[in-house]
C-alpha cells in the first residue's frame, strides 16, 4: 500500500495529515483542475448515469477520450471497483450529442465555465486542436481517487490492469496542514495503462501502418509545409510530442488533419527530434528550419524543451492537398500525434485510403 509523508525541510518536521470531506475535495478538483490533472478538462459533475447512480466527475483528454473520476468514499473494494467499470460501461455508449448535453448541464451549475464545449476545449488546451466528432469517446478511463486503498481493492485493480489491460488506476490524494494552510501530495497507484500498451511489445495484431494527427493552425503550422519538406510536427507539451517516439525508420504512416481527413501516405526516414535541430537535404544542401521559407513559426520554445515542437521526417508516397482530405464515416481518427492502432477501425481504414489512393504493399 502506497503512503506519503511530508516534512519540513527546515527542521525535519513532519507535517500534520488531516482529514478532509469528499464534497469539499470534490469542489476544489472543479476548482482547480490541474490538482488531477493538466491534462484533464472536467465537463460535467455529479453525472446521472442510466442506472440512476451519479458519476463524481467526468472529464475529456486531449484526444478526446473520456474519464470516470470517483471518489472512493467508504465503500468496499468490490463495490468501488464494481461501481468504476459500471459507470465506465454507462458512458461508453455516450454520443457526441449526450456529451454534449452533459457539458451544457455542467454550465448551468457553474455559469462562469465556457458555454460550449468546443469553446470550453479550446480554451484548456490553447487552440492546439479542435474538437472533432469522430475522436470523442474512443476509449472510457476510470481513475478512483482516495487517501488510502485496501490491500483487496488495489489486488483486484492491479488484476485487471496487468491481466486485461483495462484503462483504470488510483489517485491518491493526502491533506496536509502547514502553519494553518493546506497541502495537497498526489502519487499515482500506477503507470497509464494506455501510454504502457502503447509502447510496450505488446503480442496484438498490428497491421503495419502507423497514424498520425497533424494539427495545422496551432502556432501557424501548415500541412504545405509538411507536404513540402517531408515531415510531420508536434508540440507544446509532452502530451502533444511525446507519442512521436512511437514512430520508427521504416515505419508506414499515414497522416490525418483533425476535422479534415487523410491527407499523406508515406515512410519514416528519422527517429524525433526538436525542431531546432532538424536539417533538411535541400537540393543537396542542408539547411536548417530557421533557414526554409515556410508559413510557420516551428522554433517557438527553443530554450523549452518540454515545450518546443518536435519533429518527424517523412518520405511522403503520395498526398493530397487539404481541400481533398480524404473522410468518410467510421474512418479511424483520434488527436494522439502518433499511434499504432490495431483496432478493426483502423484496419477498415486503411484498406480504404489504398483502395482510394491506389497504394500497395
Amino acid at each position: 500500500m502506497l503512503h506519503q509523508n511530508l516534512w519540513y525541510i527546515e527542521d525535519g518536521k513532519e507535517v500534520k495529515s488531516i482529514v478532509i470531506d469528499e464534497k469539499e475535495l470534490e469542489k476544489l478538483f472543479v476548482k482547480n483542475t490541474d490538482i488531477l490533472d493538466p491534462s484533464w478538462l472536467i465537463i460535467g459533475e455529479q453525472v446521472r448515469t442510466e442506472a440512476n447512480k451519479y458519476i463524481d466527475l467526468l472529464c475529456m483528454e486531449p484526444d478526446g477520450d473520456l474519464v470516470v473520476v470517483e471518489l472512493k468514499r467508504d465503500m468496499t473494494p468490490r463495490e468501488v471497483t464494481a461501481q468504476a467499470i459500471d459507470y465506465a460501461a454507462s458512458v461508453s455508449n455516450y454520443t457526441f450529442k449526450d456529451i454534449l448535453d452533459i457539458y451544457i448541464k455542467y454550465t448551468e451549475k457553474y455559469p462562469s465555465a465556457p458555454k460550449s464545449l468546443e469553446e470550453a476545449y479550446q480554451k484548456k488546451f490553447n487552440n492546439k486542436f479542435t474538437l472533432d466528432a469522430d475522436t470523442i469517446n474512443q476509449k472510457v478511463k476510470m481513475v478512483i481517487v482516495a487517501s488510502q486503498m485496501d490491500a483487496s481493492t488495489e489486488r483486484i485493480i492491479n488484476y485487471l490492469r496487468d491481466k486485461y489491460d483495462v484503462l483504470i488506476n488510483i489517485l491518491f490524494f493526502n491533506v496536509y496542514e502547514c502553519e494553518g494552510k493546506q497541502i495537497i501530495g498526489r502519487t499515482w497507484f500506477g503507470k497509464d495503462i494506455e501510454e504502457r500498451v502503447l509502447d510496450s511489445d505488446s503480442t496484438r495484431p498490428w497491421n503495419g501502418f502507423a497514424y498520425a494527427a497533424y494539427g495545422c493552425g496551432e502556432h501557424s503550422r501548415t500541412w504545405e509545409d509538411a507536404r513540402k519538406y517531408g515531415f510531420i510536427s508536434a508540440g507544446g507539451g509532452s502530451w502533444y510530442s511525446g507519442t512521436l517516439k512511437r514512430l520508427n525508420v521504416g515505419d508506414k504512416v499515414f497522416a490525418y488533419i483533425p476535422k479534415k481527413g487523410y491527407v499523406g501516405y508515406g515512410l519514416v526516414t528519422d527517429t524525433v527530434t526538436q525542431a531546432k535541430d532538424v536539417k533538411f537535404n535541400i537540393d543537396g544542401r542542408e539547411i536548417a528550419f530557421s533557414d526554409l521559407e515556410n508559413g510557420a513559426d516551428y522554433l517557438y520554445k527553443s530554450d523549452e524543451p518540454e515545450n518546443a515542437e518536435y519533429v518527424v521526417k517523412i518520405q511522403w508516397i503520395y498526398t493530397v492537398d487539404e481541400d481533398n482530405a480524404v473522410r468518410e464515416p467510421g474512418f479511424f481518427a483520434n488527436q494522439n500525434s502518433a499511434s499504432k492502432p490495431s483496432s478493426s477501425k483502423w484496419i477498415d481504414t486503411v484498406n480504404r485510403l489504398k483502395q482510394i489512393w491506389g497504394i500497395s504493399d
